[in-house]
């Protein structure tokens, strides 16, 4: 791969962990307001939040190219 193609990806990944995070507090936010009506929806909200944490850190850690070649 061309070393600007892996400066973009890596752009990319920065700017996606930046609005993953920024996403991050907004969802905590709707959270604690649909809390007090309804406690089901939040939990659904929290476990969006969850599965958002696992994106991040999904964002932050580099692929592994050996991966790819092992299926």
């Amino acid at each position: 791969m061309e070393t600007s193609t892996l400066d973009n990806i890596e752009e990319n990944r920065v700017n996606l962990r930046r609005a993953t995070h920024d996403l991050n507090d907004t969802i905590f936010d709707l959270c604690a307001k649909v809390q007090p009506i309804s406690p089901e929806a939040a939990l659904a909200i929290d476990r969006a939040h969850t599965a958002l944490f696992e994106a991040w850190t999904y964002l932050c850690t580099p692929p592994d190219d050996d991966d790819d070649h092992g299926h």
